[in-house]
């Protein structure tokens, strides 16, 4: 309780933000574009947020009203996600293209540095770009996710063999068949029921604004790219994946809901310890599931609000 009064002069709804105060952005791409909104100040210091796989940037909508409103927040739609173009026809999606996707960002907004707010899948590609341009991200916040999953080397061949034979049987099944459609009852159940992890009615209503396009019957679809059904992970080795994490310089908050993967799952184990060594890493155990920020954003806003505001942006 004392830590949450430290910071009630912030959270009080007279500064809260609304969703009605967001600024819809549009940012050109040579495939197109990348869409997002912007929250806050914008003369404040500059925040990046960035969404997991097949979500959107309205995972962030029931969580940045609660953070202090002199930060600037920037909410983007990774390219084939809620209103953003897709990568190019053709082509396996690619972990790096996304990571550059994010510098294209920054290069916009023209920000020489940013501190980075992410969850899943946006935390694996903010740890790889915070690793390869240490300089633009001055603090990293983890919702849920501490590393990509990385490659065996005894089993790179057999993985990217079975990953080509995939992505080749789902170009023509894709090719061949139209957008599934959906009344907007049937994509909200669709939502809610595909998840890796339980989300609220309204926490599904908040994802569909961005991800549903209106057809000329009535009907929906989802303006997902349905390349990402296969997954999306950099063809690195363990070690190759250690030298990104130990090559972190910035303070990194971890919100952590799934403490059994941190402390006994392998993968992620070793990618806990590197961490754990870094004097500026601090872990906190969330009451939750893997969508807690947008389920229940209050067990974490406090936590990221003192990590804003008072950590030291260095190592």
């Amino acid at each position: 309780m004392e830590e949450r009064k430290e910071y009630d002069h912030i959270l009080t709804p007279k500064n809260a933000m609304s969703i009605a105060e967001t600024v819809e952005l549009k940012i050109p791409v040579p495939w197109g574009h990348i869409a997002g909104k912007a929250w806050g100040d914008p003369c404040g210091q500059p925040v990046l947020c960035v969404h997991g796989i097949q979500d959107n940037a309205g995972t962030f909508d029931h969580l940045i009203p609660l953070l202090p409103r002199i930060f600037h927040y920037v909410s983007i739609d990774l390219p084939g996600h809620g209103l953003s173009s897709h990568f190019p026809a053709g082509v396996p999606l690619n972990f790096m293209n996304y990571v550059y996707s994010l510098v294209r960002v920054l290069n916009h907004l023209q920000w020489e540095d940013c501190c980075y707010m992410s969850h899943s899948l946006g935390s694996q590609l903010g740890i790889y770009l915070a690793a390869l341009w240490p300089e633009r991200i001055k603090k990293l916040i983890l919702i849920d996710s501490l590393a990509p999953m990385y490659v065996s080397p005894n089993e790179f061949l057999p993985f990217n063999r079975r990953l080509l034979d995939v992505i080749m049987t789902n170009e023509e099944k894709f090719a061949n068949n139209k957008s599934p459609t959906y009344t907007y009852s049937e994509a909200l159940d669709r939502l809610i029921s595909n998840r890796r992890s339980l989300i609220t009615e309204d926490a599904g209503r908040t994802m569909l604004i961005r991800s549903l396009v209106k057809n000329e019957d009535g009907s929906y679809s989802f303006s997902t790219d349905q390349r990402l059904k296969i997954g999306l992970r950099p063809m690195v080795t363990s070690k190759q994946q250690l030298q990104i994490l130990n090559a972190l310089q910035c303070p990194i908050l971890l919100l952590a809901s799934d403490i059994q993967a941190l402390e006994n799952w392998r993968p992620m184990k070793a990618a806990y310890e590197v961490y754990n060594k870094k004097q500026n890493f601090q872990r906190f155990n969330v009451d939750g599931n893997h969508d807690v920020h947008i389920n229940s954003p209050e067990k974490i806003a406090s936590h990221i609000t003192k990590f804003l505001m008072n950590q030291k942006s260095s190592l």
